[in-house]
């Protein structure tokens, strides 16, 4: 069969014409879930995979392992350093921070973050706890509280590293400096 030219070309540029939309594709291979059994205070030991149930969207899935590990925390403490929280408040904030880390582990690992005007990284973390208590007990208070910025600086620290992280923000709770809004710290 003779197909004129003209047809010919036209149907090759009619099949090529529109734009070609990208196409992604993505898939979870495994999902962590982080649990804690206990009975009156112990921590259960010896579960395995039929022990638990694990649904999303009402859709039973399968646990193909259950292991007892302990991952290290990797703690923020984002510690405002303003001039409303001097004097008794601030003993307060400290020997809070001073009791939560007290209570670390030996492989968890801790950082401090001060803000007021400023948001100050004043230890990064680290496995030495004594460091940051030390860090910790030396602050001394001055200018205003900027306690979303303080507290989005915490967020962008604690996610830095591999573990679990923990932030803990200490402050007497009133915002009167920061640039960013709660609702960027929230996204």
């Amino acid at each position: 069969m003779k197909v004129p030219l003209g047809l010919a070309l036209l149907l090759g540029t009619g099949l090529t014409a529109g734009p070609q939309q990208p196409t992604f594709s993505s898939r979870v291979e495994a999902v962590r879930v982080d649990v804690l059994v206990t009975d009156r205070g112990k921590a259960v030991t010896g579960l395995r995979p039929e022990d638990f149930e694990v649904k999303d969207e009402g859709v039973l899935q399968e646990i193909d392992l259950v292991q007892l590990d302990r991952v290290p925390l990797n703690v923020v403490l984002g510690l405002d350093v303003s001039e409303s929280v001097n004097g008794e408040r601030l003993e307060h904030l400290q020997s809070a921070g001073t009791s939560l880390l007290r209570g670390l582990q030996k492989d968890d690992r801790a950082a401090l973050l001060t803000f007021s005007h400023a948001v100050r990284l004043r230890q990064e973390l680290t496995p030495d706890i004594a460091l940051v208590q030390e860090t910790l007990a030396d602050v001394v208070p001055a200018g205003l509280t900027s306690l979303v910025d303080g507290t989005y600086g915490a967020i962008a620290l604690s996610g830095s590293d591999l573990g679990r992280s923990l932030l803990i923000v200490f402050s007497d709770g009133v915002d009167t400096a920061s640039f960013l809004s709660p609702d960027v710290v929230l996204q």
